[in-house]
């Protein structure tokens, strides 16, 4: 597998193959062909630009392997980088096609953040230092590139998993890796790791540490089963690209959100196995002005056919319009769960449009809310176990 492949892989497996654009090639004149990056992700307003190197014949040398980094990382890889923000600059809108195949136009005027990396694959004898040199700051544009590994890059997926958790890890280490040069402090990767995770200001040699006591608690939070595949199994959709903006959404949510998703999700399927009635759970997550509403169909409703159709299309409609107004929030994501026969049903929606007061709906709501109390808590995103244990 060449690294291209590999680092493919990996970020469709962490940013799901809708957000994940290998495809590149792009012609802004008719006897032009250029690429974009190596790999790039995007979703929403926020983009990622790779570029990739490999070292074809290492040697046992560490000054043939220093030169090497230098001319083909710290020159060649990062001055395609520029090109590629000089390509997003120069082109309103360039047209990538996804791991899919689904092709869409990315446009510079609706991104927020782009994240730039450089990902390499060196030869062992590489100079400590250069393993070490963290980041590059472009003198000609003064942009931050970040320098990887492909090791610590796919350290960094494994561990945190979630997008908005490697979006948050990214801009931290934007943040406090040059402090780190000025101070003339050195640490590896894992030690910045370690201190994201533990909300130190900044990274020690030491920090690492606290990675042997992280408790992946997959079964917790993990969604992939969820939405990993959720192109597939989507049997009617006035729009087939309509999802793509609910995986934006939990794109956009940490760790912490997807947890109390899931524990959402689980109940419900439980309480639909069981053919019991429970009422729908709500959730907020004000960072995106975003709620999300979970629900399980009620079990002497009609769930198949026509009438089961019309009956679950109406409620999750509904139901979801209930929390969004509730949580006074501009979006919110409608999940709802039924039966038929041994198959488990899965009905999605999403609302996007502005708040704003509904004396009727309001009215309604007063007299027969659906949900149960809300309050509002701060939720951890990552556990540890104890030091003693």
């Amino acid at each position: 597998m060449t690294l291209e492949e590999h680092i493919a892989q990996l970020n469709s497996l962490a940013f799901w193959r809708e957000f994940t654009f290998a495809r590149n090639k792009f012609s802004p004149t008719p006897d032009k062909e250029l690429e974009l990056a190596d790999n790039l992700v995007w979703f929403g307003d926020r983009t990622y630009i790779l570029q990739l190197k490999q070292r074809d014949n290492p040697s046992s040398d560490p000054l043939a392997e220093r030169n090497w980094f230098e001319k083909k990382i710290i020159k060649k890889a990062t001055s395609q980088i520029r090109d590629s923000q000089r390509y997003l600059d120069e082109n309103p809108r360039i047209r990538i096609t996804n791991e899919h195949g689904h092709s869409f136009e990315i446009e510079r005027a609706h991104l927020r953040t782009i994240t730039k990396i450089v990902v390499f694959l060196p030869a062992p004898a590489l100079p400590e230092d250069c393993w070490r040199m963290h980041y590059h700051i472009s003198k000609s544009t003064g942009s931050f590139i970040h320098l990887l590994p492909v090791n610590d890059y796919s350290g960094i997926l494994e561990t945190l998993r979630v997008p908005e958790d490697i979006a948050r890890y990214f801009q931290y280490r934007e943040e406090v890796t040059p402090r780190l040069r000025e101070a003339g402090v050195s640490v590896e990767e894992p030690d910045i790791m370690g201190a994201f995770l533990n909300e130190e200001a900044m990274p020690t040699p030491g920090s690492h540490e606290i990675l042997g006591r992280l408790v992946q608690d997959t079964e917790s939070f993990d969604l992939s089963g969820l939405l990993g595949n959720l192109h597939s199994h989507i049997e009617r959709a006035d729009a087939p690209y309509e999802y793509y903006k609910i995986l934006r959404e939990f794109a956009r949510s940490p760790r912490s959100v997807w947890r109390e998703v899931k524990l959402r999700v689980t109940k419900s399927l439980e309480v639909t196995a069981a053919k019991d009635f429970a009422r729908p759970f709500r959730l907020t997550f004000p960072e995106n002005d975003c709620t999300f509403m979970i629900a399980p169909l009620a079990p002497e409703l009609p769930s198949t056919g026509s009438e089961g159709v019309r009956v679950r299309t109406t409620g999750l409609s509904n139901l979801t319009q209930a929390a969004k107004y509730l949580a006074q929030t501009s979006k919110a994501v409608g999940i709802q769960i039924s039966r038929d026969g041994e198959f488990v049903q899965i009905d999605w929606g999403l609302l996007e449009f502005p708040w704003q007061s509904d004396p009727e709906l309001e009215d309604r709501l007063s007299k027969n809310n659906p949900f149960r109390p809300v309050t509002e808590k701060s939720m951890d995103g990552f556990f540890f176990k104890s030091s003693s244990s």
